[in-house]
């Protein structure tokens, strides 16, 4: 029967493993945050050229509302004017950040979505490959086991014979000796 050194069971191991399904995972993943950070660069930029542009905006109107006026009374309706334009753009800059924001939220639910398919498939596919190979090896490993189970009893069924026959070989040759 044969033995295997702990090196060799070690080597058999490791070849049940599939590097290259651990790199296919880590290489999505890194995808995934490739893309994903994208997404927030995008958003983040928008939002900073949406503010940026209010603020330009808001500047101006403040230089409107600060022009020298002939009449007193028309500083009230500056000041009424310059108030209902900055609340429209506070509302309308709202809007547009939400709507960024909104976009991004929708973008990374995809993104994670269409991620966490992905990798539970590659983790299926890597664990049918790794239960396919254990499949294997152990119908192999009972194959031998088998064979050599059938050899080992082989010999010993030929052993048997052989010192059966021997001893009847000495019994015949004893009674030989006697009756002459």
């Amino acid at each position: 029967m044969t033995t295997q050194n702990t090196k060799t069971a070690m080597f058999d191991i490791q070849s049940l493993l599939n590097p290259k399904g651990g790199q296919d995972l880590i290489k999505s993943m890194a995808s995934m945050n490739q893309r994903m950070t994208a997404i927030f660069i995008e958003a983040g930029t928008r939002s900073v050229e949406i503010v940026s542009n209010t603020a330009k905006e808001a500047l101006s109107n403040l230089g409107e509302a600060t022009q020298v006026l002939e009449n007193p009374a028309d500083y009230a309706k500056v000041y009424s004017k310059f108030a209902q334009k900055q609340m429209d753009l506070m509302t309308h800059t709202a809007q547009d950040v939400g709507e960024v924001t909104q976009k991004a939220g929708t973008e990374t639910k995809e993104l994670a979505s269409e991620a966490g398919e992905e990798m539970s498939e590659k983790v299926a596919a890597n664990a049918k490959e790794v239960t396919d190979k254990i499949t294997s090896a152990s119908e192999e490993m009972s194959d031998k086991v088998a064979a050599n189970a059938k050899e080992a009893t082989d010999k010993i069924t030929s052993a048997a014979k052989d010192a059966t026959d021997k001893a009847t070989a000495d019994k015949a040759g004893s009674a030989s000796k006697k009756s002459s």
